[in-house]
């Protein structure tokens, strides 16, 4: 299996381990359903190709209960079932992988600097910053997704949570996983009153520093490919992503 969905199933069922989480089983294929309880973070995971609809109803129905929109990533095709299903086909993810030695710093802006979050407190800035870097809302940070940043805090041993800062402000975040031979990296966004200041590219070389060589994988809405090509990121496959609505990216 590909390194780009090996680390998807890893982060998801890390995903499925927090206690903010609910989740349910899909047959004996090892997929399964995960809510996190707020609308930004809600997957199917399934290895195989779906061959019945009672697995899909199952999905549904489980998702329709919470009132929450998901994503079903498809691995090496499947979609037509899931489109007789009922299902609607939202677009594709981009999986793409870098070598950090191949990382093309020239953007890196050298005024940013890391922070590694280490607390719950922390785990709320996190929260505050990745709510307006990816523009959820004008509003203020909702209590199940700052549940989510100290849910993920607490995983420290298999995540761990950064937040940039430029000239006293936090600026952008991210996510990595930690696995022997791969880092996965998720939520990465920058402010975008900051936008276009090379944060974006040092927000990757710092990715690429506690790498440690290690491969870096991702996977990309269509917005971010144009930016991760050009630091040196590797196009490997799209993944079609499956809903019961189009607009979810």
């Amino acid at each position: 299996m590909n390194e780009v969905w090996e680390d998807l199933k890893f982060f998801l069922a890390r995903l499925r381990a927090l206690k903010v989480s609910e989740s349910i089983s899909l047959g004996k294929s090892g997929g399964f359903c995960v809510s996190t309880n707020n609308n930004f973070e809600n997957w199917v995971y399934f290895p195989e190709h779906v061959k019945d609809i009672e697995t899909v109803n199952t999905a549904v129905t489980f998702f329709r209960e919470r009132n929450m929109s998901f994503m079903w990533p498809l691995y090496d095709g499947g979609g037509e079932f899931l489109e007789r299903s009922g299902l609607l086909y939202a677009g594709n993810l981009e999986a793409m992988s870098l070598n950090p030695g191949n990382a093309k710093t020239e953007r890196v802006n050298p005024s940013v600097t890391f922070r590694a979050v280490t607390s719950h407190e922390e785990a709320e800035e996190w929260a505050r910053c990745e709510w307006s870097a990816f523009e959820y809302g004008d509003g203020e940070v909702s209590g199940e997704y700052y549940a989510l940043a100290r849910a993920f805090c607490d995983d420290s041993e298999n995540l761990s949570m950064y937040i940039a800062e430029l000239e006293g402000h936090d600026v952008g975040a991210f996510l990595v996983t930690h696995e022997p031979e791969l880092m996965g990296v998720y939520y990465f966004a920058t402010k975008p009153e900051f936008r276009r200041r090379g944060i974006a590219a040092s927000m990757m070389n710092e990715v690429c520093r506690i790498s440690d060589g290690k491969e870096i994988v991702l996977q990309s809405t269509p917005s971010g490919v144009p930016f991760y090509e050009a630091f040196g990121f590797a196009d490997m496959f799209p993944i079609p992503v499956y809903s019961t609505e189009r607009d979810i990216f």
